[in-house]
């Protein structure tokens, strides 16, 4: 009995004033913090909100279109037409526009500052010698880049033209000038071509040439002929040999053979008949002579066929060069042509005119750029 009343004395014992001010202090902070932590929830919870709904009132109009694409319907959106809403869409477009803008200003800002530092910090004289020279040398290859693609971007036009204009149907014909070496081919081409139903007409005549119209003027009897027959469609013109001689120019003076004045006169010759043909909508297919056996001649040649390429070069023409066809090489005269391992005799006894043979191969090569139709 005295040992239950001790116990329950002890448990009646009042607990001491500290302690209990401590369990109060615990338990008001515990309170306290549940408090801010809930307050911090809820201003987070308000503040993504209230940035959800400005991302939707700034951005809207790339909410309509997502939701356009993704289910085919207008936005809900869309039906908003408050005008404090609209203003939202403005708002938008406008820091897009400042967006983009500051970051081109960005880059280039770190542009200049790149350039900057590397022009006066990060290389020595000689380095920037060695760059300079690098980028001059690099606009010179881009320069000739674009040159080349310029003439080859001409070429493949003349090209297509070309084909349009050597093209004959069976109710055209063709028409060959020249001199006696025309008169050599132009009866093998008039063949070829009656076998393939397309006339032909060849007013080619021995020793004749441009140098001297008044014993027969190419100039005139070619656009004559042009003018009377509409049906020609292709001229093919062999000249030359009969030409390189001092001859009388417009003025009746006579200028002198191998010299700029001379040059000037039998290229606005060409360029008379290369004309005409062109505005007749006619094709030329023009034929270089070839080396000749005799030194001078043959030297006089060589130097014809650079007056002729020089004016030729300036038109819309088929070119043809005889030499390699006739078997010269390095513009040396050759009576034989090396193919297929055969030795082809081209030449005549006189080493300026063509032999059958020869008459025949350069003939099926002209006759090779014709189309017909």
């Amino acid at each position: 009995m005295q040992t239950e009343n001790k116990f329950s004395q002890i448990d009646q014992e009042p607990t001491p004033s500290h302690v209990s001010l401590d369990l109060q202090s615990a338990t008001d902070e515990s309170v306290a913090h549940d408090a801010g932590t809930k307050k911090a929830v809820m201003v987070s919870f308000v503040f993504l909100l209230l940035s959800a709904l400005i991302g939707i009132w700034v951005m809207q109009k790339s909410v309509n279109a997502y939701f356009m694409q993704t289910y085919h319907r207008p936005s809900p959106l869309q039906a908003v037409q408050n005008p404090l809403w609209r203003f939202g869409e403005e708002v938008g477009n406008f820091l897009y526009q400042q967006h983009e803008t500051l970051s081109n200003y960005i880059i280039t800002a770190n542009g200049n500052v790149v350039a900057t530092f590397n022009e006066y910090y990060a290389y020595t004289p000689e380095y920037k010698v060695i760059m300079e020279e690098k980028a001059r040398l690099e606009a010179i290859r881009l320069a000739e880049q674009r040159e080349q693609q310029r003439l080859q971007a001409i070429e493949n036009q003349k090209q297509a033209d070309l084909v349009r204009l050597l093209t004959v149907r069976k109710d055209q014909k063709v028409f060959f000038a020249g001199d006696s070496m025309m008169q050599g081919i132009a009866p093998h081409m008039k063949k070829y071509l009656q076998g393939l139903g397309v006339q032909s007409i060849d007013l080619s005549k021995q020793s004749t040439g441009l140098s001297y119209p008044s014993f027969f003027n190419w100039n005139r009897t070619i656009k004559e002929t042009l003018e009377a027959d509409s049906s020609i469609k292709v001229l093919i013109v062999m000249l030359g040999p009969n030409d390189p001689w001092d001859m009388p120019g417009k003025g009746g003076a006579y200028l002198k053979f191998q010299t700029p004045e001379w040059d000037q006169e039998y290229q606005s010759r060409m360029a008379d008949i290369l004309e005409f043909a062109k505005a007749k909508d006619v094709g030329v297919i023009w034929v270089m002579p070839p080396n000749m056996k005799k030194a001078k001649l043959n030297e006089q040649m060589i130097y014809l066929n650079t007056v002729m390429n020089g004016e030729l070069e300036r038109h819309t023409v088929k070119v043809i060069d005889s030499r390699p066809i006739m078997g010269g090489v390095d513009d040396v005269y050759s009576d034989y042509l090396q193919k297929d391992g055969k030795q082809i005799k081209m030449r005549s006894g006189d080493g300026i005119h063509f032999s059958i043979d020869g008459q025949k191969i350069l003939a099926a090569e002209v006759q090779s750029h014709l189309i017909i139709e």
